[in-house]
């Protein structure tokens, strides 16, 4: 039989809350006295969000070079505020993860950059959030998972990962670590019940 693991990777956008990305871009917009088109094109464009959720782009990098496209004066509280504007915790699945057997390490593992990272973490207070831009590789990246195990001082074969998109469960899998799909609620109970976690 194959032992419980001790760690356990989450997703979050698409498995503990539900982000709306427009809504986003809708906060920053109105923080900058400019249209969401503006700052859509701004971000995505010329690269900016997705070198700052890869670490080649630190956040207050991020936020002067959108400035000073936009001609605004955005900070990190903005960007949070929308951020988290835009997150809806799915309250039953974090109310099933309290139940988690006692002592299994837990931790979100996001494709974002430190300021979407410190948003997920004032949503979450009290858990680990790792950020693609803090370990300078995306998910689906086998190095991603690695890294993540390694910050939680568990191996991968003790370690589970659990996301909405199989391409990124494919990649964890070949990191190896155990990895399953779930879209919701009851999906995750089957995954948690399988692995004897709850």
């Amino acid at each position: 039989m194959t032992p419980a693991p001790q760690a356990l990777l989450l997703d979050f956008d698409g498995l503990l809350a539900d982000y709306d990305h427009r809504r986003h871009l809708q906060g920053l917009a109105q923080a900058a006295g400019r249209s969401a088109a503006d700052v859509d094109q701004a971000l995505r464009g010329d690269g900016l969000e997705r070198a700052h959720a890869c670490g080649a782009l630190p956040g207050e990098a991020l936020l002067q070079s959108l400035n000073g496209r936009l001609g605004s004066h955005l900070v990190a509280a903005d960007w949070q505020a929308a951020r988290c504007g835009a997150s809806r915790l799915r309250r039953d699945t974090l109310a099933l993860l309290e139940r988690l057997r006692p002592g299994v390490r837990i931790a979100v593992l996001t494709n974002n950059g430190p300021l979407s990272v410190a948003a997920i973490s004032a949503l979450l207070p009290g858990w680990t959030v790792l950020g693609s831009g803090e370990l300078g590789v995306r998910k689906p990246d086998p190095r991603i998972y690695l890294a993540a195990c390694a910050r939680l001082g568990c191996g991968p074969a003790r370690s589970l990962f659990v996301d909405h998109l199989f391409r990124h469960v494919q990649g964890a899998r070949s990191a190896g670590l155990h990895a399953d799909t779930a879209h919701h609620t009851q999906s995750l109970r089957r995954v948690l019940r399988r692995w004897h976690l709850l």
